[in-house]
């Protein structure tokens, strides 16, 4: 057995390059937020924030497995490691080697592709369908293909792999193995066909978003004053300052981050819990949305 590194450098300089230039982009958005008015271009402002931390976190994460990327071969198999995700074909299955810059049809690509990194699926004229895990280029590119689908690698010493791949085609196999692919444990959770699960949690986190965006939108017509609470007529019966109105958005942040996690622990063993849980976090999202509509009433 053989084991073929990649070269991520390339892709790890930009991609780190690329992150820290969302991050200096996000730093300039919190700063512009934190110097003007609060309105709705804040609420906007903050959403972009946020979604920008997502994208670091699926950055981070791709990076991840630039870095623990490998090539194993042997005589019954090659074996691609990228992070979690393993993907094992027979070299009895390699119909055919090609070299990329043999390659003449055109591309079309999906994935996620910047330099030093290729990694997802395409379509190549001549080829069919190919599954792309590198550090390179196509034209720097490997491509083994097999019956229904291509894999596009890029060992750091191709012409080392070609010819020990030449020689393990040759001697044959010492057992069949079976052509598999493994993504990340998590993407394999229940939870993702889960569509009451999905529903709950997703149902609630909107609720809160699109209360925290109006309260946004109303702030800069609100009263420096406004009731905060009434009593059972129906009369305001405590006053406070117009800013005291986001602890309701933010106390149904607090609930929906204890629901959501207590529902993840319980989720595996108690289903129902969770499900009890979530439906919770998002009862008390629907209850502070009447709780502001009568504030904003009386206001």
């Amino acid at each position: 057995m053989t084991e073929w590194y990649t070269n991520p450098q390339t892709g790890l300089r930009v991609g780190l390059a690329l992150i820290a230039a969302v991050l200096l982009v996000d730093i300039g958005m919190v700063v512009w937020a934190a110097t003007r008015p609060l309105d709705g271009l804040t609420f906007l402002l903050g959403l972009l924030v946020l979604g920008s931390l997502v994208v670091i976190g699926l950055m981070g994460y791709w990076i991840s497995g630039l870095v623990q990327s490998a090539y194993v071969l042997d005589r019954n198999a090659l074996v691609i490691l990228w992070g979690e995700t393993e993907h094992v074909i027979p070299l009895p299955q390699v119909q055919r080697v090609l070299l990329g810059e043999e390659v003449r049809g055109r591309l079309r690509f999906r994935g996620v592709r910047w330099p030093g990194y290729w990694v997802g699926y395409g379509e190549i004229e001549g080829v069919g369908p190919v599954l792309f895990h590198a550090t390179a280029p196509l034209e720097e590119q490997v491509l083994l293909v097999t019956p229904g689908l291509s894999y596009g690698i890029s060992p750091e010493d191709r012409d080392g792999f070609l010819s020990t791949l030449h020689t393990r085609m040759q001697m044959g196999p010492t057992q069949w193995v079976e052509q598999t692919s493994h993504g990340p444990s998590f993407a394999r959770w229940a939870f993702w066909q889960d569509r009451p699960a999905l529903a709950l949690l997703s149902g609630a986190l909107v609720a809160l978003l699109a209360l925290t965006g109006f309260l946004c939108f109303q702030f800069p017509d609100l009263p420096p004053v406004i009731p905060l609470h009434f009593d059972s007529l129906g009369t305001p019966d405590r006053l406070g300052v117009r800013g005291q109105i986001f602890f309701l958005p933010l106390i149904g942040l607090i609930v929906l981050m204890a629901n959501g996690v207590l529902g993840g622990l319980l989720y595996r063993r108690e289903r129902l819990a969770a499900y009890l849980l979530w439906g919770g976090a998002l009862t008390v999202q629907v209850l502070f949305w009447a709780a502001v509509l009568g504030i904003l009433a009386a206001a």
